[in-house]
Formats: C-alpha cells, structure tokens, sequence
C-alpha cells in the first residue's frame, strides 16, 4: 500500500545518533533545515572490518542532498536501510523504499523491482536525498500531477555509503569536510591562508571543500544544465574549478586532509599509508 501526497510541512528536522551506533564509528550531527547524522569510520580497515562503511541518517523533513557529483577512482555503493529515498543516477530517476524492499513507481507506488544496494559506476553523475525532499521540489513543476508515495516516506532515512575500492578516502572526505563546515571563525591560520580567507570572503568555505573534492575523489557538477548541449562540458569546468582551488590551496598552506580534523587511527594510517590506507 501506498499514501497519497499531501502537504509537507517544514518545521526544524531534529537529527539524531543513531542507536547502537554502527561499529567503529563515530557520530557528527548538523543541524538546520538540511539536518544529518552522519556516522564516520574513525579507525581504519582490518581483518574483521575490511569495508569502511559510513551511515548517514536523515530525519524528517530535512533537506539535505549529495549534490550532483561523481567519482573517478571508486565505485560507490548506496545501500538503504530505512525510509524511503530519491536517487538520479546518469539520467535514471528512482524511488527506493525500504519497507517496499526496493525501487517503486514515482506516479503509481507499486514495487518496480526489489533491491536496496545502488552501484553507482565511476564517472557517473549520482545525488540522492529524502523522497519526500525530492516530491516537494519536483511538484513546484508538476502541477496538477498526483503521485503515489510509499508507506515510508516519513520515516527517518538511513543509507549506508561505501566504495570499491575500500580505502581512507571515504572517512577522510567525511571528517574532513564537516571539520570545515562547522569550524569556527576563529580557527588558526597562517598569514597567506588569513589574507586570502578575507579576499574570499564567504567562498572561503566553498574553497577549501573544493581542495578536499580533488584529493578525495569527489567532483561536483557545476554545469549540469549544459550536459544536453555539451556533455563534456562539466567535466571540463569541475576540473578546472578543483585544480585552480587546488593550486592555490597549495601556494597559502590549506590542505585536504589535516591532523587536527582527523581521528587519530585514521590519521596514522593516513601518514603511513596515504589514501590506502
């Protein structure tokens, strides 16, 4: 069975840690209307772990996304474990739902296929978010049309993340990426890092994230309304978007990944090993 939609409200979604807490990890919450849980990996592969998965968990009504990207030297996998998630995977739309036990009808709710593991191939542009994150957006061009959701379309969503090959850069990308976003204003810095954050201004941010997405395998789609005229074109401008953050991020001092944003297991195996951990 299937609900038909009705009205989203938007109040505040709340995350929340999950419980237990996924082996050998370590929970970092963000708050705001794209509320996550995520749920990081803090030590590295071994012989009784030899996948490093990361959990993610969304609660109601949060807006969060992946955002449009892809990846050159990995293929990730996409497992959904509770909830019910929107998914665009190179051109392909899906609904999957946990409790339907894989993909479902976008206008009609019935089960289309079973299956809640995505193999998402290098170089394919992927994002997914919350289903109903998705219905909300995509009625504001459909109106007039009735869709089916499935059962599941409140509940908290959890979706396992991990790649092949299983290395640090996953954990890395993760503890590195939220350590920039939530750090406070007042973190130290040298002087050319200091004079160029002040330049930047509000794309500090954005430019550091850039630096990690080029180290750790994970390119943004800047371009994507231009991929039916020219579709290298994104590649193309991702490419050069990463490079140039990244050359400049050498030249001031700002790099990938660092001690202080890392557990320490991760770290050390980081040092010793690189990205292989």
């Amino acid at each position: 069975m299937a609900r038909t939609k009705q009205t989203l409200r938007n109040p505040t979604p709340t995350p929340q840690t999950l419980v237990p807490l996924p082996p050998s990890t370590q929970p970092i919450l963000r708050q705001g209307s794209s509320a996550v849980a995520y749920h990081i990996p803090d030590s590295p592969t071994s012989f009784t772990e030899p996948t490093l998965i990361t959990t993610i968990a969304l609660p109601r009504y949060s807006q969060w996304t992946s955002e449009l990207h892809f990846h050159t030297s990995h293929t990730e996998y996409l497992h959904l474990v509770r909830g019910s998630v929107y998914v665009y995977l190179d051109g392909g739309v899906k609904i999957l739902s946990a409790k339907a036990g894989g993909e479902i009808g976008i206008w009609d709710g019935k089960t289309k296929s079973k299956g809640l593991v995505i193999e998402v191939p290098k170089y394919a542009r992927h994002e997914w978010m919350r289903a109903d994150a998705w219905y909300a957006q995509s009625s504001r061009s459909a109106v007039g049309a009735r869709r089916v959701k499935p059962e599941d379309v409140e509940d908290e969503v959890v979706v396992e993340e991990w790649t092949d090959p299983s290395d640090l850069g996953k954990p890395l990308f993760f503890w590195n990426l939220n350590a920039i976003i939530t750090a406070s204003e007042d973190v130290a810095l040298s002087m050319p890092a200091r004079w160029l954050k002040a330049l930047l201004g509000n794309w500090w941010i954005p430019f550091q994230l850039y630096i990690v997405f080029w180290d750790l395998d994970n390119w943004p789609v800047f371009m994507s309304a231009w991929v039916r005229l020219h579709p290298w074109m994104e590649y193309v401008v991702t490419f050069l978007v990463l490079f140039s953050a990244k050359v400049l991020g050498w030249l001031v001092g700002v790099r990938a990944v660092e001690e202080k944003r890392t557990p320490d297991a991760i770290w050390q195996a980081y040092r010793k090993r690189g990205i292989s951990g």
